[in-house]
């Protein structure tokens, strides 16, 4: 039996509907930031210059270099923009990825303004409820609202707790982090435990 090519794999990862209209919404939204700047054959793609408006408007400051490797990391057709397939590919790479080595720049971003229905530079667990639920279930939705938020989902005077674009990327690149931290040490374990070998022979660092 021939083994499917990671495009086969790729194209049986579902995205819900849920997922599909706020991709929607949100590819709608960076595509027009810019448009009338763009040539005729871009309107329908994301250009840098529109993630970096809208990552400006979210309160970062990005560099040229920085936004062009978010486009970079999934410009599958080296247009330097990123088409509506490029898009939806990008996020099921990365909603099946188990390594964690996929990408995840633009996904991030892609991410925080699927909660962020409006627009509004901020989210609160509210708007994260559903679509956190349609990806991971009842069993996981309150560690994943516990890694966004934090312990509490309240503030200290009661009041909904919400969180800006700033904050989600901390706290989603420190749980990123503890998880990179969680497989080196099974993968040290492993090595030790079939070969009798000391765990700094095989930690998942070489470099070759």
């Amino acid at each position: 039996m021939d083994k499917e090519s990671p495009e086969e794999r790729l194209n049986k990862v579902e995205i819900k509907p849920v997922e599909k209209e706020c991709l929607e919404r949100v590819f709608d939204h960076l595509v027009t930031i810019t448009q009338n700047q763009k040539h005729e054959d871009f309107k329908k793609k994301i250009s840098s210059a529109d993630l970096m408006k809208k990552l400006q408007e979210l309160g970062s400051k990005p560099t040229k270099a920085e936004v062009d490797l978010m486009i970079w990391e999934v410009d599958d057709d080296l247009d330097k923009h990123v088409s509506k397939v490029e898009f939806d590919k990008m996020y099921k790479r990365c909603i099946s990825d188990e390594s964690g080595l996929e990408p995840r720049k633009l996904y991030n971003l892609v991410v925080f303004l699927m909660f962020d229905k409006a627009f509004q530079g901020k989210v609160t667990v509210e708007d994260t409820l559903q679509l956190l639920y349609v990806r991971y279930k009842r069993d996981r939705l309150d560690d994943e609202i516990k890694a966004i938020f934090g312990e509490n989902e309240k503030t200290e005077e009661g009041n909904e707790k919400f969180i800006e674009y700033h904050d989600y990327i901390e706290k989603i690149n420190h749980r990123a982090m503890e998880e990179r931290k969680k497989r080196k040490a099974a993968l040290k374990e492993y090595w030790t435990k079939k070969h009798g070998l000391p765990t700094s022979e095989h930690d998942g660092s070489r470099q070759y």
